[in-house]
């Protein structure tokens, strides 16, 4: 797509945005900037600072690639408008000049009120640009707007420095009526350099990339559009593929589409998504994600953005009911489960999509266990393979596809089996001795933890009523006081930080066992009769155990690994 480079004066845009000719695309936020965000624009101007490029898109009435609204405050309805271009960067800079110059009756935001900004002409004179901008409340500056006033004590409202010729002019008429000949000197040898301040006002240019008009119905120019976007949007809110498709099926009035309401409303119905967009809405591009897979297509930006209107109404609504199944399953911490029993334990949240499309295809081909049994093993494997770190979107579409190839033919083998089975399976040297960091392994191994119905060492009760974290079975205070034959410690962080020696347990059994040996704080707070159980559901088998019992932290990590990798081995395996 061939962009232009050009200049324009900030100004010119003033005139035109009142008559409806630039336009913002729906997706583009509201506007938020506070007074003292319009404060650093006014003074940055004044100075001659750089405050960024502009971002457009040439548009006419019959193409018009996303729904569009007015730039807020021109109160203009969508029928009125006649757009020449979209301004899909640099929305809140040319608002923020449009306020200040036409003083709509809009709040800022943090206030409830409108304002009116002022420049104190005195203040540019001593060269005091930071507090030569001020403003007020409309309600309040009634006096500020009175000629009068305003020429006795040099102060130009922004609503006038349009008008600064006319204004000048009738400041001077004024003097000129009375006997201030000393006053009126001084005006005519300061103008001059007051028009120098206003001039870094009404001449201040700014570089405008423009792109040129694209037709509704080239998808491949649309999508050049949003990815352009994506990557020069710089209004400190960043807007995902969910907003832009949100403004590309607005405009198809007669399917009803809203997506930012309907996220909305999936996220108060269902618990689980509510939990995992607690943060951040981000989250409802995975709906995206399952719909083109239900499509047959890829879940890339490019392809989201022209996913088509046909039947979305049912392919949401199927997205949102399978994408709380998938977490609902990998939260479980039954046989079936996947134990992520909390989100922030959830070793990848992209792998939600695709195991929602593979339940829906599950029940839309109406497949026997068998497929349960793939699921399992493509979680798993992922997991450990960490196959969903970093862009996912081949990854994605890949898996779904050989998974749902796998469900009707036995002789075929997914890519993410043959990648388990070769580098976890059938490798003797797949270890987990060096996983010592918060990784989808980390996290996995804690999952798999989850699934044994860990109990808390001291209160004996299951993860479900407690608040559990991962800490150190050899304590870390224990370790580095040992030391070997030469007096010097035995091991490094790599080997106490490692996931072998990690578990989940209440921090207050943390404290409990602070730096004790295992020998004594297993005798201290783990019930003597109950310790077997207690200590299996952690994945520390009986060998594990004799060997945490007599201090032996190598002979612990060896014993520990074998029992975890003999569980995770059950979970890939397909029999």
């Amino acid at each position: 797509m061939h962009m232009t480079l050009d200049k324009k004066n900030l100004i010119d845009f003033i005139n035109p945005a009142k008559n409806g000719k630039p336009v913002l695309p729906e997706f583009q936020r509201n506007f938020v900037w506070s007074r003292d965000d319009i404060k650093d624009l006014l003074v940055s101007i004044l100075k001659g600072y750089f405050i960024g490029s502009i971002l457009i898109i040439r548009v006419d009435e019959e193409n018009i690639p996303f729904e569009m609204r007015a730039i807020e405050g021109v109160g203009k309805k969508v029928e009125e408008l006649k757009p020449d271009f979209m301004i899909l960067d640099g929305q809140q800079r040319l608002t923020a000049l449009y306020y200040v110059m036409e003083a709509p009756k809009i709040n800022l935001k943090s206030t409830k009120y409108p304002y009116r900004f002022y420049l104190d002409l005195n203040k540019l004179l001593e060269n005091q640009v930071d507090e030569a901008v001020w403003s007020e409340r409309s309600d309040l500056c009634t006096q500020y707007e009175d000629k009068e006033y305003q020429f006795n004590n040099n102060i130009i409202p922004f609503t006038k420095i349009l008008e600064w010729n006319d204004w000048t002019t009738e400041y001077t008429e004024r003097l000129a009526m009375s006997d201030h000949k000393e006053l009126i000197d001084f005006i005519r040898s300061t103008k001059p350099k007051w028009e120098t301040w206003i001039k870094n006002i009404t001449e201040a240019e700014t570089p405008i990339i423009e792109i040129p008009k694209v037709a509704n119905d080239d998808e491949q120019g649309i999508s050049e559009v949003c990815a352009i976007f994506e990557k020069m949007n710089s209004t400190g809110v960043k807007l995902t593929v969910f907003d832009l498709l949100t403004a590309r099926l607005y405009k198809y009035r007669d399917y009803k589409i809203n997506l930012h309401k309907w996220w909305e409303n999936a996220i108060v119905e269902n618990i689980n998504l509510r939990e995992l967009s607690q943060d951040s809405d981000s989250y409802s591009v995975f709906a995206l994600r399952f719909i083109a897979l239900k499509r047959g297509l890829e879940v890339k930006s490019k392809t989201l953005i022209n996913l088509k209107p046909d039947n979305f109404d049912e392919d949401w609504s199927k997205a949102i009911d399978y994408l709380e199944k998938a977490l609902s399953r990998i939260r479980s911490t039954n046989e079936d489960g996947f134990g992520a029993f909390s989100m922030d334990w959830m070793p990848y949240s992209t792998m939600v999509p695709v195991l929602a499309a593979l339940l829906w295809k599950i029940d839309e081909l109406e497949c026997d266990f068998r497929s349960y049994k793939y699921i399992q093993k493509w979680y798993w494997s992922s997991v450990f393979l960490e196959r969903y770190a970093g862009a996912v979107e081949t990854t994605t579409k890949k898996d779904f596809d050989d998974l749902v190839r796998g469900f009707s033919d036995k002789s075929f083998t997914p890519e993410v089996f043959e990648e388990a089975d070769r580098e976890i399976l059938n490798n003797p040297r797949f270890t987990l001795q060096k996983v010592n960091r918060v990784n989808s392994i980390y996290k996995g191994v804690m999952n798999l933890i989850a699934l044994e119905g860990a109990k808390d060492f001291r209160a004996d009760d299951s993860i479900e009523f407690h608040i559990l974290d991962d800490h150190h079975i050899f304590p870390k205070a224990y370790l580095n006081i040992t030391k070997d034959e030469f007096c010097k410690e035995r091991y490094n962080k790599q080997m106490m930080n490692c996931i072998l020696n990690r578990t989940l347990i209440s921090a207050k059994t943390n404290r409990f066992i602070s730096g004790s040996k295992p020998s004594d704080y297993l005798n201290e707070i783990v019930p003597s009769e109950k310790r077997d159980n207690i200590m299996r559901s952690h994945l520390i088998d009986e060998k594990a155990l004799d060997r945490l019992e007599n201090n032996d932290f190598e002979g612990f990590i060896e014993a520990r690994e074998k029992r975890i990798l003999y569980k995770l081995r059950e979970k890939l395996n397909l029999t």
